[in-house]
């Protein structure tokens, strides 16, 4: 019966054999690439020979499976897919963070906070030179070191922002480089995959080269994030961001071409599409580059931009020390080049909205009827002098549980008042009660002597001091008297009949110019003309003779009707409420409770983004903030009327317009040139366009008035004053002399103004915001690339575990493999015997 021969016995330990010497092979190959960079581990894939089905003589009947021996069918690679996709999404966020946190870190020194060198030391050391010219007006050297300082803070700034520029360019040659390395890597992986595809095709698996292939993808997640999948024929197809840039041998080069606007940086293009990355180094270089250098760019510019506007509108409502100049700007404009590529950022009203005539003030309103006014009650006795400045003078008194009607009544009996008590509707419909006049009650003075009547009318009150004499006091000897006020000397005649009203008289027809004696409820009374300002502090008495020593003159403070109160009402002769609307938010005003800087306040509790601001002469501001990218550009609505009583635009002739509050003031979408003409009255602030990706640009603009410059003693330094004027457009603007500090220490309060940030923070918060803005951004940064870190080297760490070579595993392999090796060559011996014993020995029998 047939049986297995001895030489296929023999066949079988033959390949066991070889199966063990290429296996040897595989351990030696893997030893020697112990070190090499991606070399995946490979393992032998050893198959059972297939089996011969034999009967034999021992089993005659059913044939038995008899193996065959042992082949290698391929040798693999041994690597999982899986953590390879983790590894490499891993790598791109750390190189992206890696790369964010060198150059934040980069940035942290060129800011160089804290230190001497820093911007906020130096923005500090500008407000002490402030103080210092504050302290000593007239001091050249003061105004130089100011100016100085300023010059000093220009230059840090402006350097500050080149480097930042400078690293932007340096950011924008290596998004250059890297898209060369990223063409010369796919490139590669092209030719990688014709090869593949070569070896698959002929059935054999190229392990080499698909390491090779490996180590390229985990080196272009270092730069971007990548996305690929294997065909059929072992060639992958490679997505970079969001372009496939490699389909089997075609490749797609990357080019690395100029914007057609701003300075040229470059963007990415995979033939004629743009690459977006989303992730890698490349992500990291474009963020910083496009977003985050340019945001702090923005943040300087805003700083400068917002410093400079304050700064000029404060500093040219300001004199210098002589007098001799005024509306010279201490910075330079950042104004727009060409008009057809500019802004709207700001716009002030060409009036001085201040020192005009005060016809209304108003005491308790919004009462539902005029009863609520008319019977409300004062509690005691009083009485007000009302003095009109200059000559008349008079009292009006009320009783216990007298009513406001009944004060009222007292006044309408004086003849020669100046002025009525009245009671109408006010606003949206409710009630107030008034004082009116047909002359400027900034002239009147009303001395309340209970000291609660305003209170109990709900009248503003302010403190004024006054010369008192009591009847009871007045016992002077008779005689002749010198006295003398702001230096005008008479002789006063005392005798032993003259009574506190003679002395009145008298002191009137002396000096009436100056001031006014009235007596009230037995006191003298001598009160400041209007001619000086109601204030004691600019009388200067002479009591040479004793006179009013021995009459027991002192100073007693009343409470006064605040007449200073500049409300709309005054400025636009309306009771009535009325709206303004900033887009879609609507303001409601009531002119009898509202100043221009309760105005200005409203609109910014409005935080529509449009900033609203006074100047120190009442000229009305608008401008444009941060959210709206520093321009007017919101649809600003509400009655001509307004707009043209603060100076921003002229009237049209039509009164029936003047109260329509759908008027449109501003109107964002008209053109720039139109705007410059509609607003040709007003002083309008029109700023470069910011060009997309790039910052605004301010800074490079920045720089001290070259007048200020050459000379210092044009700074600004006296507030100067405006004369009263019967329109509410101030123009008499005088100098009140070097002495006067005012337009200095309003330039020092900038430093806790909110005007940054859309109003929510000063310039000194500003600064301090900006640095810890970058300091928790590095250090966010910092933590995410530390975590991320850890990520990908655990990752990286289980990779290495899966594909890396142990040498004491090659070494176990090898001994494994070589004992197989061995016992396969003895059966080759073995069975080599059985053959030699076959020829040799059988069939000698007998011969």
């Amino acid at each position: 019966m047939p049986d297995i021969s001895l030489f296929g016995t023999l066949n079988t330990g033959l390949l066991g054999i070889y199966a063990s010497k290429l296996a040897m092979n595989v351990v030696a190959h893997n030893i020697a690439n112990a070190n090499t960079p991606g070399f995946s581990r490979q393992r032998p894939e050893l198959l059972t020979m297939p089996p011969i089905p034999i009967s034999s003589l021992t089993q005659p009947s059913i044939p038995l499976q008899i193996g065959t021996g042992v082949y290698v069918r391929d040798i693999k690679r041994v690597r999982d897919a899986f953590l390879d996709i983790q590894f490499r999404q891993t790598n791109n966020k750390y190189n992206y963070w890696d790369t964010i946190t060198a150059n934040l870190h980069f940035v942290e020194q060129l800011v160089a906070e804290p230190s001497e060198a820093g911007v906020r030391y130096l923005f500090d050391s500008l407000w002490s030179g402030i103080e210092e010219v504050i302290t000593d007006p007239t001091n050249t050297a003061a105004k130089r070191g100011l100016v100085s300082r300023a010059e000093e803070l220009v230059q840090h700034i402006q350097d500050l922002y080149m480097r930042l520029e400078q690293l932007r360019v340096d950011l924008d040659n290596e998004i250059a480089q890297r898209t060369q390395q990223i063409n010369a890597m796919v490139k590669r992986l092209a030719d990688i995959n014709a090869k593949v595809r070569t070896a698959v095709s002929l059935r054999y698996t190229p392990n080499d080269l698909l390491d090779e292939r490996d180590r390229i993808l985990d080196e272009l997640s270092n730069l971007a994030d990548i996305y690929y999948y294997e065909d059929n024929a072992g060639q992958i197809t490679l997505r970079i961001g969001n372009q496939i840039v490699l389909t089997g041998q075609d490749v797609v080069e990357l080019r690395a071409l100029e914007r057609p606007f701003g300075k040229g940086f470059k963007e990415i293009f995979a033939g004629n599409s743009k690459v977006v990355f989303n992730d890698g180094k490349l992500k990291s270089l474009f963020d910083l580059r496009d977003e985050i250098l340019v945001k702090y760019m923005n943040r300087l510019d805003e700083f400068v931009l917002s410093l400079t506007d304050e700064f000029n509108l404060i500093h040219q409502d300001g004199f210098n020390g002589d007098g001799s100049v005024t509306g010279l700007k201490f910075f330079n404009d950042i104004s727009a080049d060409r008009i057809e590529d500019s802004k709207l950022y700001r716009l002030a009203g060409a009036k001085r909205v201040e020192n005009g005539p005060i016809k209304f003030i108003s005491g308790m309103s919004d009462r539902k009827d005029f009863s609520d006014i008319l019977t409300k009650p004062f509690i005691e006795k009083g009485a007000i002098v009302f003095f009109d400045g200059t000559e008349k003078i008079f009292a009006a008194r009320v009783n216990p549980y007298d009513k406001v009607e009944d004060f009222q009544n007292a006044l309408s009996s004086i003849s020669d008042r100046w002025f009525d008590l009245k009671v109408g509707a006010h606003g949206d419909g409710g009630y107030r009660l008034y004082f009116e006049s047909n002359q400027n009650l900034r002239n009147t003075l009303a001395l309340d002597f209970n000291g609660n009547m305003f209170n109990t009318m709900g009248f503003a009150t302010k403190n004024v001091d006054v010369f008192v004499v009591d009847r009871k006091d007045f016992k002077v000897s008779s005689g002749s008297y010198k006295i003398a006020i702001n230096g005008k000397e008479e002789i006063l005649n005392i005798t032993a009949s003259t009574t506190l009203e003679d002395l009145a008289n008298q002191l009137n027809t002396h000096f009436g110019s100056d001031i006014k004696a009235f007596v009230h409820d037995d006191k003298l009374l001598i009160i400041p003309t209007k001619a000086n300002e109601f204030n004691l502090k600019n009388i200067k008495l002479s009591d040479s003779g004793g006179l009013f020593t021995q009459a027991n003159i002192r100073v007693e403070t009343y409470k006064a009707l605040d007449t200073s109160r500049e409300t709309l009402e005054n400025i636009v002769g309306r009771s009535q409420a009325f709206s303004i609307r900033i887009g879609a938010t609507e303001i409601r005003i009531d002119p009898t409770k509202t100043t221009l800087r309760d105005l200005a306040r409203m609109i910014n509790d409005a935080n529509t983004g449009i900033i609203a601001d006074v100047t120190p002469h009442g000229k009305f501001v608008l401008r444009g903030s941060r959210s709206l990218d520093f321009e007017l550009k919101k649809v600003i609505q509400g009655p001509e009327a307004l707009w043209t009583a603060l100076g921003f635009i002229d009237p049209d002739g039509n009164p029936l317009n003047d109260w329509d509050e759908g008027f449109v003031f501003v109107n964002p979408f008209e053109p720039p040139k139109d705007q410059r003409m509609r607003y040709i009255k007003a002083d309008a602030l029109f700023i470069d366009k910011q060009v997309p990706k790039d910052p605004y640009r301010f800074v490079e603009k920045f720089a001290v008035n070259s007048t200020i410059k050459s000379n210092p003693e044009t700074l600004a330094v006296d507030i100067g004053y405006t004369e009263e004027n019967p329109n509410w457009d101030a123009k008499v603007f005088k100098p009140s002399g070097r002495a006067n500090t005012g337009i200095v220490e309003l330039l020092s309060a900038l430093r806790n103004k909110k005007v940054l940030n859309d109003g929510l923070e000063s310039f000194n918060e500003y600064l301090g915001s900006v640095v810890a803005e970058l300091g928790v951004e590095s250090e966010t940064a910092m933590k995410i690339k530390s975590n991320t870190d850890l990520m990908k080297k655990e990752i990286d760490g289980e990779r290495e575990r899966v594909k890396g070579v142990s040498l004491d595993e090659e070494m176990a392999n090898m001994i494994k493999y070589q004992q197989a090796f061995n016992a396969a060559a003895r059966v080759m011996t073995a069975v080599d015997d059985m053959i030699s014993r076959v020829i040799d020995k059988l069939g000698l029998v007998g011969r």
